[in-house]
């Protein structure tokens, strides 16, 4: 089975980070299309009031995630490698999964916290929901 195109699922944390150059790495081996993918999860659906500078401060938030992104496909391009980036709104793993499902993708490369079984379990981590619902293969780099 060969890999044409992958989701590199990036959030911008120290995990997404370490999983960089792997994904770098397998699209150049593979010669796949890459699509980085990040996911933005507005606070509204959390119960913390309804502060005024609520939406300023997830405007911001999200800004500094698409800046994150672009400076992960700036690594891509400096190797040589093209990439897209798609940057959605909602539940990271419910949309990234919906994503995989949509589109042809062959591949889920995602980063992991490296809490172990138990802890992902606690957590309800992405890398966890990804591995058991997604029905695109996941590889998870810890």
């Amino acid at each position: 089975m060969s890999v044409r195109r992958i989701v590199f699922s990036f959030d911008g944390s120290e995990t997404s980070l370490k999983a960089l150059p792997w994904a770098i790495r397998f699209a150049k081996e593979s010669g796949a299309a890459t699509v980085l993918l990040s996911v933005f999860e507005p606070l509204a659906q959390y119960p913390i009031g309804k502060a005024a500078n609520l939406l300023q401060f997830e405007m911001s938030a999200k800004q500094y995630l698409e800046d994150l992104q672009n400076e992960a496909k700036e690594a891509f391009l400096k190797e040589g490698l093209t990439i897209e980036t798609v940057l959605l709104d909602g539940n990271p793993a419910d949309e990234i999964i919906s994503y995989a499902a949509a589109n042809p993708i062959d591949l889920i490369l995602c980063g992991t916290r490296g809490l172990g079984e138990f802890g992902s379990l606690l957590l309800g981590s992405v890398a966890h929901k990804l591995v058991t619902y997604s029905q695109v293969p996941v590889l998870v780099i810890k």
